[in-house]
């Protein structure tokens, strides 16, 4: 059984109640309960801040990519009946409707290797399965240089019972030496996609010309094992990498992507830093610096730094870098692995890592970020039934959520279904069973999928600073999927399961729904009046926008040209409107895609989408 629940609170649900559990804000510190298998999204896709380098200024002696086949290696299944397989798309996803397995992103995508227990494998049957190289002459026939290391790239999607090995022959495969690279790890922690696996050959090699390599992999209807690239080359003295950069305090807070100016706080900079050469490392530290929207230096500096890394240690340092933004727009944050010990020039390539998944908005507030990888519909033994989805956001001063915007699945299944995106608040003790306001209900059309949809409620909801809040994205069953992209802490996405298990639950580090609070008030405004108009042509437009309106004790119009993501592109104040109006906007800056815009003011609000091409 693979599926983790987080319970945040009770909810009467089919006449029963459903056992509180522990939750605490601000320190990650939640209990867990182990139920059914197909928990949607809980293996996190992340993107590897950090490149898969090839190219070192060093002697490589062997290397395989695999896409010319198996090329001499051999699979073999000595338990049950998964294997070791060749292809070129990845895990088949086919054991669970809303459970989704990324494909390896290798660095050479033609072919790779994977292993499937997740499609394969059967609960109860022990799995154990091979996959073991020729015999590998080095062409160091005066002995082997020192050092020497074996690396490749992999996804590994782990669960309950399964263990990874590397094995390691120098006599033609008579013996081997057993190396556990991983061991129950559950692969929900954010892992880097690809992952570089760096081991030390040196201490199991002493002829080189009769060196056959196997990979092991014991388990039990678990996820999977991708792998790629598999490389036998010289392991310099002093090399030490960057493997993940976070832009928040993933251990003691939330992290969020778009954050409305009035909710900012203190960057917080993490970078997890690995030796992965021969001799110990001292003094590591990273140099940083936070780049604001104009691209200029806002702060930097250097963190504290660990005493010693030994070949194969990792560790994450955290920096309080004392720095709020405060104007609007994308940040990009940059660090630099730095220690006493001296790399060559070729191994300085993997020291630097980059997150620029940061934005200061007006009044937009999502966790998610990057490309969406695979959509929500529903909690695993729950489908057909009502469902939501959404992010816990924490308030960090006064304000009101006016309303929601999410993106649907790129799906037709999504058509003709009643959706309401909802808020909630956690009272200290639990979620409430309902939400404390819903929009309207809304039937989704053709021109929904794939697309943002923004519902706004008919009374703003005041939140206070301190406050959890639960925005989700819900329907009342059918076949309705919201988009899911990039990676947040364990806890920080949860939704109702109206199941056998009930209650708020929440997914252990999934990617996060593309479910966005708007933190403004859109009441007071009259929208569609009947003595009104609002009119763009042409649509689509590649330069210039018409606009033509007719506003009715339009005081302080503004019109809000945004993307599909709610980001607003363009502001273009109005001043006092009332009767017809004629406005020319040139649009020829903005990218190719669907905009919305809008003209708002005291009495009124219109909005219009158009398509610049």
């Amino acid at each position: 059984m693979k599926k983790i629940y987080l319970l945040l609170g009770t909810l009467i649900c089919t006449g029963g109640a459903i056992a509180q559990a522990p939750y605490s804000v601000g320190n990650g510190q939640y209990e867990f309960y182990s139920t059914e298998k197909h928990a949607p999204n809980a293996i996190t896709y992340v993107d590897n801040r950090s490149a898969i380098h090839t190219d070192y200024d060093r002697a490589t002696y062997y290397t395989e990519n695999f896409d010319s086949g198996l090329d001499g290696w051999v699979n073999n299944i000595e338990t049950g009946v998964v294997g070791f397989e060749i292809t070129n798309f990845g895990p088949a996803n086919d054991a669970g409707s809303t459970f989704h397995i990324p494909a390896l992103l290798s660095s050479t995508p033609t072919n790779w290797i994977l292993l499937d227990s997740d499609s394969d494998g059967t609960s109860g049957t022990e799995e154990k399965a091979t996959l073991t190289s020729p015999i590998i002459d080095l062409g160091l026939s005066g002995g082997a240089p020192y050092p020497l290391k074996i690396e490749w790239e992999q996804f590994y999607a782990g669960w309950e019972s399964d263990t990874l090995f590397l094995e390691i022959s120098d006599d033609g495969g008579s013996t081997f030496t057993k190396i556990e690279v991983e061991n129950n790890s559950v692969g929900r922690v954010g892992r880097p996609n690809p992952e570089l696996v760096s081991i030390n050959l040196t201490p199991y090699i002493t002829d080189p010309t009769q060196v056959v390599i196997r990979f092991r992999w014991h388990g039990n209807w678990d996820y999977g094992w991708q792998l790629d690239n598999v490389t036998i080359s010289d392991l310099p003295d002093h090399d030490i990498t960057v493997s993940r950069v976070f832009r928040g305090d993933w251990v003691g807070d939330f992290v969020y992507s778009l954050v409305p100016a009035d909710q900012a706080v203190e960057f917080i900079i993490g970078a997890d830093i690995k030796n992965i050469g021969y001799e110990d490392i001292t003094n590591i530290a990273f140099d940083w610096e936070i780049l604001d929207p104009s691209m200029s230096v806002a702060a930097s500096g250097t963190s504290t730094a660990l005493p010693v890394l030994s070949n194969g240690e990792n560790d994450t340092i955290w920096v309080s870098t004392g720095f709020t933004p405060t104007a609007l727009g994308q940040y990009t944050i940059n660090v630099t692995a730095v220690s006493d010990s001296v790399e060559l020039a070729s191994e300085l390539t993997n020291n630097d890592a980059t997150d620029d998944y940061y934005e200061l908005t007006d009044w937009t507030y999502s966790a998610d970020f990057g490309t969406a990888t695979t959509p929500f519909y529903n909690w695993a033994g729950n489908e057909g039934n009502s469902a939501s989805i959404g992010t816990l956001f924490n308030i960090i001063s006064d304000g009101v959520i006016g309303g929601i915007t999410a993106q649907f699945d790129d799906s037709d299944t999504i058509i003709d279904n009643l959706v309401y995106y909802g808020v909630h608040i956690w009272d200290g003790s639990s979620w409430s069973s309902s939400p404390l306001t819903i929009t309207d209900d809304y039937i989704t059309t053709s021109a929904d999928v794939g697309e943002f949809v923004t519902l706004y409620f008919s009374s703003p909801v005041a939140v206070s600073a301190g406050d959890v809040v639960m925005g989700v994205a819900g329907h009342y069953g059918g076949i309705v999927g919201w988009e899911m992209a990039g990676g947040v802490p364990a806890g920080q996405t949860a939704g109702e399961n109206i199941s056998a298990s009930g209650g708020y639950s929440s997914l252990a580090n999934p990617t996060a729904p593309v479910v966005r609070l708007l933190m403004h008030d859109f009441t007071g405004v009259e929208e569609n009046n009947a003595n009104e108009s609002f009119a763009v042509y042409p649509n689509p437009v590649n330069d210039a926008l018409n606009v033509n309106m007719t506003l009715v004790n339009a005081d302080n119009a503004v019109i809000y040209i945004t993307d599909l993501s709610g980001k607003v592109v363009k502001t273009i104040p109005l001043g006092l409107v009332n009767g017809t109006k004629n406005l020319n906007i040139n649009v020829e800056d903005l990218n190719s895609g669907t905009y919305f815009i809008e003209v708002t003011n005291e009495t009124s609000k219109h909005i219009e989408k158009f398509v610049k091409y």
